[in-house]
């Protein structure tokens, strides 16, 4: 019971990340971000980040498990695995680039 419950809740802050992600993306795609003010929009799902890098990887962990057991309902988790192997992949850089400017450049770039 613990461990879908642990499941369920995973699930549910990797695809609330992953909204928090996509939502701005969309807002300055239609409208066109043209300031700074406007990034704010991107700052929870920068907060999330820990919380949601955890969540995203032990979702795409359980997701690739149900497509190698090959169930008829298996081809559901396709998306999703691939949706959050794209969002580990960007939680990796990010983590690499605030890495690699607190080690090198001692702060980072201003505008």
């Amino acid at each position: 019971m613990s461990n879908k419950l642990g499941l369920g809740i995973a699930y549910f802050v990797a695809i609330v990340y992953v909204l928090s992600i996509l939502l701005p993306c969309l807002y300055c795609l239609q409208h066109g971000c043209k300031g700074p003010g406007e990034l704010d929009a991107f700052l929870p799902a920068f907060g999330l980040t820990p919380f949601g890098g955890i969540a995203t990887a032990f979702s795409l962990r359980h997701a690739i498990q149900q497509i190698r057991r090959g169930q008829s309902w298996s081809w559901v988790f396709w998306p999703l695995a691939i949706v959050f192997a794209i969002v580990l992949l960007g939680v990796i850089a990010l983590i690499a680039l605030v890495i690699y400017y607190t080690a090198f450049h001692r702060s980072f770039p201003h505008r």
